[in-house]
């Protein structure tokens, strides 16, 4: 049976607070509509420790509720295109992003299906999807790209949020980005990370 759910993640200090919806159990059928749990073996996921934890809907399932995007750091990759947002008090790093930031107000407890909220509006930040250039055939080609990842340690534990019993139910799988295998499984690759 699965369950869609929202969970509280946040910095060590707490100065970072986002919420994601998550649907568990992912499904780890290839192309499934799902969440996916994974570590990376490319030299910036590997450096930083990053634990994958991407929702099914980029902008929809993900809110940042504090502080403003522009006081975040801010480590930008592949070619500029994503960034990896990280605490300017404690350092840790809580999420990834390759979209446009939106602030908007919504009523949180409202976007989390919390019954009975108080009808109190928000500034929150969230994504959309953004336009970049790429080339195919030799000709410049624009197309909209979103990616969101939260580093899973950064969640808040709790209900389905257990580490230890994805990498036991087999939900986790290993990403190979060094070499381009294009195969995911179930024990890390080359230069990869339990």
């Amino acid at each position: 049976m699965s369950s869609t759910s929202v969970h509280h993640g946040s910095c060590h200090c707490g100065n970072v607070q986002y919420q994601i919806r998550l649907k568990f159990p992912p499904v780890l059928t290839p192309g499934a509509e799902s969440i996916r749990l994974y570590k990376c073996n490319c030299t910036v996921c590997h450096k930083m420790g990053f634990f994958h934890c991407r929702p099914i809907s980029p902008a929809d399932d993900f809110i940042v509720t504090s502080p403003s995007i522009e006081e975040l750091g801010d480590y930008r990759v592949f070619a500029k295109k994503t960034g990896w947002y990280f605490c300017k008090s404690c350092g840790v790093r809580t999420f990834g992003v390759s979209g446009k930031w939106v602030q908007e107000e919504i009523d949180v407890e409202k976007w989390a299906g919390r019954e009975g909220g108080e009808g109190k509006m928000q500034k929150v930040w969230r994504t959309e999807p953004k336009d970049i250039e790429t080339e195919v055939d030799g000709k410049t080609v624009t197309k909209k790209y979103h990616y969101t990842s939260v580093n899973a340690v950064t969640l808040e534990p709790g209900g389905n949020v257990n580490l230890i019993e994805w990498h036991e139910k087999g939900w986790l799988y290993y990403v190979d980005s060094r070499e381009e295998t294009g195969e995911d499984r179930a024990q890390p690759h080359h230069c990869g990370m339990y």
